[in-house]
Formats: C-alpha cells, sequence, structure tokens
C-alpha cells in the first residue's frame, strides 16, 4: 500500500510539474496564418529567434516592455521543437528574461520551409520580428528589439 502510494504521489507531482512548463507549440507550415490571426483587434509582436542568436536574448526585455503597454506576444524559436534539450533551453531562456510569451519553436517540416512560411522575404536574420498593429497592418524588422523600438512600432 504504501508503495502505491508513492507510486500515485509520484505520477501526480511529475504530472503537475509537466503542466506548470510553459508549452512550446510545434511551428508548422500553416502555423503563422494563425498566429496572425490571433492578432485581430489588439497590438501583437511576433519575435522569430534561436538559441544561437547573440541579440535575440537581449530583446526579450523590451518585449516585456511591448506587453505592459499591452501587446500580445509571441515568440517563433528556429530550433527544434522535437530536441528535448533544446526545448528546455527555450524555456529557461524565456524564464530567465521573465517574458511571459506564446512559444512555439519549428516543427518537424524543412526550416527552409518554415522560414518561407513566416515571410518569403525573411533571409534568416534574427531576431526578427514582426509588429501587427491590432488593425490589420503588419511591419517587419529585423535588428534587436530596444524599448525604443517598442516605442516606434506599437500603436499610441
Amino acid at each position: 500500500m504504501n508503495s502505491r502510494f508513492l507510486l500515485a504521489a509520484a505520477l501526480l507531482f511529475a504530472a503537475q510539474a509537466h503542466a506548470a512548463d510553459p508549452a512550446i507549440k510545434a511551428f508548422n507550415p500553416d502555423s503563422f496564418a494563425q498566429i496572425a490571426a490571433a492578432a485581430k483587434g489588439r497590438p501583437q509582436v511576433v519575435m522569430v529567434w534561436s538559441l544561437d542568436c547573440s541579440y535575440c536574448e537581449p530583446s526579450f526585455a523590451a518585449l516585456a516592455g511591448a506587453q505592459r503597454r499591452g501587446a500580445r506576444v509571441v515568440t517563433i524559436a528556429t530550433d527544434p521543437v522535437e530536441d528535448g534539450e533544446a526545448r528546455t533551453l527555450i524555456q529557461r531562456k524565456l524564464a530567465k528574461s521573465g517574458l511571459q510569451a506564446e512559444t512555439w519553436a519549428f516543427g518537424a517540416a524543412p526550416a527552409d520551409l518554415l522560414r518561407h512560411a513566416i515571410d518569403p522575404a525573411w533571409r534568416g536574420e534574427m531576431p526578427r520580428s514582426y509588429w501587427f498593429d491590432g488593425k490589420g497592418q503588419v511591419k517587419a524588422y529585423s535588428g534587436l528589439i530596444t524599448p525604443e523600438r517598442v516605442a516606434a512600432m506599437l500603436p499610441k
């Protein structure tokens, strides 16, 4: 009886710990359209980044500022969602930054196809961000996201 209780408690703890982890969704060719559709009526910033991008992590603090201004923030890591180590590192970087964002990582489709699904004009530079004004307009920006960039890109 004691071992059953311990097993049940361990399983419950593991389930709760997994549920508390921020979910990382698999980004597929149709995912960007879903993300864009969620921007209707509200400002939204989508940042494409990777674990090896040196300018991406500092951009998270500025994105937290965008959230305080009422923008929805979504991040898309170009690292593979199936890679458990990459998932852990993505979660750690976002948690360390304090950014509370909907999080995606590249799914099983070829990376070139997924980059093209985001933006056919994008050449792979990072961070790459897309600024939705909530009224149907979107602007792309490549480079470090600063508080000044947030102020310039979000509607007043």
